[in-house]
């Protein structure tokens, strides 16, 4: 698909809005997917932080600079070299599941995040979208074999699957990491991984009962034109 036919195929007035919403979303998806794949964006920000701490090394050996303004460009040198971008933070923030309930630094927090971190992430993140990894692992084990199949389609099959697990992926941090705020219940993490089925299960049966009302919205507007 060229980008004329994407242009086309989104200002395309016989095509539902919806179908455009994912097909932007797919594209945002694999955008994300491709630039953390060969890290696009990672090696311009490494280049450029290099270029700018160089020209601040250079001007720290100015003598004409006070003091003052060394400190200053030592400062800025280590901004840059601590910077992020959006997106570092916004996957530093879903990925971290440090399950810490307060900032502020107390004995009593500090015992309690110490109780709290024997919830085991490993266990957490899968008991919170277990049906996503189970879709995963089927779609791992069945994919070699559409594939073959689909000898004609190879690179759309592929994509395909890689949107849905890209997809899957973010759904999956973000329930898991919704979950982290559930305080330690009882003092025994089983409690809480028990808790994380049941919620995730309802998060499942929510979406079926969208999914099933939309695909019958969408059967009688087809029945009525």
């Amino acid at each position: 698909m060229d980008f004329s036919s994407i242009i086309h195929f989104l200002t395309d007035k016989t095509r539902n809005l919806s179908s455009k919403a994912l097909f932007i979303v797919f594209g945002v998806l694999l955008l994300i997917v491709l630039d953390n794949t060969f890290s696009f964006s990672y090696y311009y920000n490494t280049s450029q932080k290099v270029s700018q701490i160089k020209e601040i090394n250079e001007g720290l050996k100015d003598s004409t600079f006070s003091i003052s303004e060394k400190k200053k460009l030592l400062k800025l040198r280590n901004d840059i070299i601590e910077h992020k971008t959006l997106k570092d933070k916004t996957y530093d923030y879903l990925t971290n599941l440090n399950f810490e309930t307060s900032d502020e630094i107390t004995t009593e927090t500090v015992e309690k995040v110490e109780l709290e971190n024997k919830r085991n992430p490993r266990i957490h993140f899968i008991t919170s979208a277990w049906w996503l990894v189970l879709s995963f692992g089927i779609i791992a084990i069945v994919l070699p074999f559409v594939l073959l199949t689909e000898r004609k389609d190879f690179f759309t099959t592929l994509l395909g699957f890689a949107f849905m697990g890209g997809f899957a992926y973010l759904i999956a941090l973000l329930l898991s990491k919704t979950f982290s705020f559930i305080p330690l219940i009882d003092n025994n993490p089983i409690y809480n991984y028990i808790l994380n089925v049941i919620l995730s299960g309802i998060v499942l049966l929510i979406l079926l009962l969208i999914g099933k009302k939309n695909n019958k919205k969408t059967t009688a507007n087809t029945v009525y034109n």
